[in-house]
This record gives C-alpha cells, structure tokens and sequence, in this order.
C-alpha cells in the first residue's frame, strides 16, 4: 500500500486568507476553502456545498441610525431579519448597512462578508434557528 501525497492546495484570496488568520488566531484547526461557484446568496451557497438553505449561516450588517456602530447579524439562510427585535436589542433604530458602511466596518465587500476577522469589533446577533442543525 502507497500513501500519495496530498495535492497542495492552491493560495487563499487575500480576504479569504484574513479570515483563515482570523481562525487560526483564536485557536481553530477549520480550513477555509473558496468555491468555484457563486455563493453571494444563502440558495447559491447552499448548492455550492450541498446543504439545505436554513443551514447557511448569512451575515448582515446593519448600522445604528444614532450611533453609526455596526452591527452584525449572522441569520439562518431560510430567515429574515427582524429589524424591530433587532432595534429593540440595539436600543436604537437601525438601517441596512451601504456597500461603503460594509467595507469599513468589516473589511469585505457585500456579499461577502464572513462571520469573523473584521476591520473593528461588531456588536452581534445570532439568529436561534441556526441551532437546529448539526451543521
């Protein structure tokens, strides 16, 4: 029996090799992989990979009105945000975060933004009906 070696993997995206690091500096042995498809939408991704929609884990940003600190919600692929429980936990009322809020809060762009390694600390939210899942 011959072992073979295993194929080297190809270098990360700069912004994905941030969120590798950003893995790797608190403690977890994940390996981020880039897909060939589109995963822009919680449908694409969940075809990319072979999951049901409610499995994929969406990050949403939205912005205090009052305040500009952003806020990050990380919904279930098969939910949609409720923006007045949302307000009722920020204290504030909030908006949908503009493509150049994204950017500068996060360091990524719409579409793309991961559930951790951003440009600045985000208050966050998780949506419950993630823990539904094994996965």
């Amino acid at each position: 029996m011959t072992l073979e070696a295993a194929e080297p993997q190809p270098a990360l995206k700069a912004s994905a090799q941030r969120v590798q690091d950003a893995l790797a500096a608190r403690g977890f042995a994940h390996r981020v992989l880039e897909l060939p498809d589109s995963t822009r939408t919680a449908a694409e991704a969940a075809q990319a990979v072979g999951c049901t929609v409610g499995q994929i884990a969406k990050s949403l940003l939205f912005v205090g009105q009052q305040s500009g600190r952003g806020i990050l919600v990380i919904a279930s692929g098969a939910n949609r945000v409720d923006e007045k429980a949302l307000q009722a936990l920020a204290g504030e009322k909030v908006r949908k975060a503009d493509a150049d809020a994204v950017r500068s809060l996060t360091g990524y762009v719409i579409g793309g933004v991961p559930p951790l390694g951003h440009a600045q600390p985000l208050n966050t939210s998780i949506d419950v009906g993630l823990l539904a899942f094994d996965q």
